[in-house]
């Protein structure tokens, strides 16, 4: 459930920045961009990605840390099933 908070916490955040950049490089460009809302999926792509990457691991490596259940298992093949014979395969010609 804090998961969920996390990361919706995150994306409001990138959201908004993802806009503050946009209309930071409108100001240096010194108007506005043509296909504004490509350029805003961009930014807000390539930060979401980068962030939730960044994110993912921290939470993976900060879940692995402590407690009891950090002891490696083992891994384990499943058995293979019982074949049925086929007659198509049993026909003689």
């Amino acid at each position: 459930m804090l998961e969920i908070l996390l990361y919706t916490v995150t994306a409001i955040g990138l959201y908004v920045g993802s806009d503050w950049i946009l209309v930071k490089l409108e100001k240096i460009r010194g108007k506005r961009f043509a296909a504004r809302s490509i350029v805003f999926f961009m930014i807000i792509l390539l930060l979401s990605v980068s962030v939730f990457e960044i994110l993912q691991r921290t939470l993976i490596a900060s879940s692995t840390l402590g407690g009891d259940d950090t002891t490696p298992t083992e891994v384990t093949t499943p058995a293979e099933p019982d074949l049925i014979p086929s007659p198509a395969l049993n026909r003689s010609e």
